[in-house]
């Protein structure tokens, strides 16, 4: 980010809910570089569990709900932040206005470097999810890796746990799309709008669509 929209981005969010949420989760000298931007509009629901940042703190190097696209208004969508579990930055990330970050107790939610989910998005986190590097999320994709309701059978055995969902690099998850847990992902995979998946595919440079999803096209490449 370069110094003048550092500088922008400085004196547009700098207010109490910037400040507190850095003065919260870091250290208090690391603290102060004010890694992490929120917009006057986030909604923090719940501020508890922990946040790790690797590399180099830099102001802004994580925004949320600073960022809209025209189609969200950003007068009614606000960006919500609940977490009682550990969300770990490994760089930069940008939250935009509307989507929501919703972490559970003992969870752990990876975002790695350069990642962007768009408005209306929504990461429910009770087990373990992960990004690699360079992920985008198109708005109003859900991506969770809970039931939420536990199912048992007659002898009481729990037929639905929670379940890991693992991204590789590079993966863009298309607008409207439902990733489900058990999902893992290799590197520079496209999921097409409306798809749904569940599964594990490994294979790298593909595009998924379809409920379920499967891949349609193979040996592909994708640029931000």
């Amino acid at each position: 980010m370069r110094f003048s929209e550092i500088l922008r981005c400085f004196l547009i969010y700098f207010n109490w809910k910037t400040i507190y949420f850095n003065l919260y989760y870091l250290p208090f000298r690391e603290a102060l570089r004010l890694p992490v931007f929120l917009s006057r509009n986030t909604k923090l629901k719940r501020v508890k569990g922990s946040i790790q940042i690797f590399g180099i703190r830099r102001p802004g190097m994580i925004r949320i709900g600073t960022e809209e696209i025209g189609i969200y208004d950003m007068k009614h969508n606000r960006p919500v932040w609940e977490n009682s579990g550990r969300v770990i930055f490994e760089g930069y990330a940008v939250i935009k206005y509307g989507a929501k970050i919703i972490v559970g107790d003992n969870a752990t939610l990876i975002l790695g470097n350069n990642f962007r989910i768009s408005s209306g998005s929504v990461i429910v986190c009770y087990k373990s999810i992960e990004f690699g590097a360079d992920c985008r999320i198109a708005w109003d994709t859900q991506i969770i890796d809970t039931d939420f309701h536990k199912v048992f059978d007659s002898d009481s055995n729990h037929l639905n746990p929670d379940k890991k969902i693992k991204f590789g690099n590079n993966c863009w998850i298309g607008n409207h799309c439902l990733v489900q847990k058990g999902t893992q992902l290799g590197d520079m995979v496209v999921l097409s709008a409306n798809s749904m998946i569940n599964k594990v595919i490994p294979e790298s440079h593909v595009i998924l669509a379809g409920s379920p999803a499967k891949i349609i096209r193979t040996s592909i490449a994708w640029g931000a």
